[in-house]
């Protein structure tokens, strides 16, 4: 985000409750490193003069902003770096493990790769003493959106816990990079920012999972900038397991060059309220992105998802599978964009978005779109809103299967294209047992 790339308005308007000047002041931004106290600032200043969304804005039409609690609850202070408190189930499965909770983080190098200096994975204030030219090039920078609005914004100037990471050239991180929340502090608000570079011929993979306990009232604010250099190839896998009382707003975003590649891959099953947009700008020759997500929603959930598959370069790819089930009350939203720019010819694109509704009373909305500026490509859309295929439960049941056992195996079926994309088996496992349990209280109930 540079004043470069966006006009900002001339008006000031309101701040978000509990993100205003205020704030801004306990932040800490002084004692900051220079460079990126500067940063901050110069998302503040884009932040206070965004307009604050209503549900006239198109974006939060459907998911109006008075369902995010700003009023009733309060930012965290900044994250401490702590030591590292102790292995978890998961953390055998990867190189580095970023812990956070609600008070400090820590980062564990379990396999030396950190000491051997073979990657990097640092708070931002570290990285701009260390590498001040890769963070000042990709903090706010080409990633982002220019369409960005005011709760993104607001993560550039409030986050309270930054990470940055960075893959050399030429670097194959085997296992990999885990990041994970856990939650409990009632009332409070996490503001993370991560930034990733990962530079020619490297190879990475990052998993995130976010935790919190339920009855727990608690909202996370959260933006990624992913940067995959030429023939690099990155792929994020994301779980998010929030707590029935848990509200999520997220905004990723990845920029590839030529002959790169990204992958990403989210899940979601918790949370009371989610407002999520992730997608990737293809934006040198021959680069690619697979984009993939998988959602479950029950009692009063309510999901809303926007992908954007960007191609401002010709001879580029992207492929997009987002799968969701809604039951009881629930309610998702799905608006996916695939937009080519002038002279991104040749460009091959595709998004398929695909729900069931298990029952009356549970609702999605799917709004796929092209925006297209090129000529000489191949973009195009898909999408289905149905119930379960009673030919197929017809078909296991026949089979000597019980109803609540077909309709599971549909479901898992249904699931299993978006899940088969996860690279680690402990993950899908996980997944399956998450999908079962809420399968079985649909039995139940």
């Amino acid at each position: 985000m540079t004043t470069a790339q966006i006009a900002i308005p001339d008006q000031q308007v309101d701040f978000m409750p509990g993100f205003g000047e205020e704030q801004y002041s306990q932040l800490g931004v002084q004692d900051e490193p220079e460079l990126l106290r500067a940063k901050r600032e110069e998302a503040f200043r884009f932040y206070k003069n965004l307009p604050v969304p209503t549900n006239r804005t198109e974006e939060w039409r459907r998911t109006g902003p008075a369902l995010f609690p700003f009023d009733s609850l309060k930012s965290l202070p900044q994250l401490k770096q702590a030591e590292y408190a102790g292995e978890g189930s998961w953390d055998k499965y990867f190189d580095v493990v970023v812990s956070i909770d609600d008070t400090s983080f820590s980062i564990h190098d379990r396999s030396g790769v950190l000491k051997k200096e073979v990657v990097f994975v640092l708070p931002l204030a570290e990285a701009s003493i260390r590498f001040p030219d890769l963070v000042k090039k990709h903090l706010q920078g080409q990633a982002l959106p220019a369409d960005m609005g005011k709760i993104e914004a607001l993560n550039s100037a409030f986050w309270n816990i930054g990470l940055f990471i960075y893959i050399p050239a030429k670097t194959d991180l085997k296992k990999g990079i885990l990041i994970k929340h856990q939650h409990q502090t009632s009332g409070a608000i996490l503001v993370p920012r991560l930034v990733a570079v990962v530079e020619e011929q490297s190879t990475a993979h990052i998993t995130e999972h976010f935790l919190s306990v339920d009855d727990l009232s608690f909202m996370s604010i959260t933006s990624k900038e992913l940067y995959v250099q030429q023939a690099a190839r990155l792929k994020i896998v994301t779980l998010k397991k929030w707590g029935n009382q848990s509200y999520h707003v997220a905004s990723d975003m990845a920029r590839v060059e030529k002959d790169a590649q990204v992958d990403l891959v989210t899940f979601n099953t918790g949370g009371k309220v989610s407002k999520m947009k992730f997608g990737s700008d293809v934006a040198g020759k021959n680069s690619a992105a697979e984009l993939d997500g998988l959602f479950f929603g029950q009692d009063d959930q309510h999901f809303d998802q926007t992908t954007l598959q960007v191609h401002s370069s010709p001879d580029t790819y992207s492929r997009l599978l987002y799968k969701g089930v809604v039951k009881d009350k629930a309610h998702s939203v799905y608006q996916g964009v695939i937009q080519a720019k002038p002279g991104a010819i040749r460009v091959d694109a595709y998004q398929t978005n695909n729900n069931i509704v298990l029952n009356d009373g549970a609702r999605a909305d799917t709004i796929p779109g092209l925006l297209i500026d090129a000529d000489d490509l191949k973009c195009s859309h898909g999408a289905t809103i149905g119930n379960l295929d009673e030919e197929q439960i017809f078909y296991l049941r026949s089979r000597g299967l019980s109803e609540s056992e077909a309709r599971r195996i549909v479901l898992i079926g249904f699931f299993e294209e978006v899940i088969e994309r996860i690279p680690q088996d402990f993950i899908r496992d996980h997944i399956h047992e998450l999908i079962n349990q809420k399968i079985l209280k649909e039995a139940e109930d």
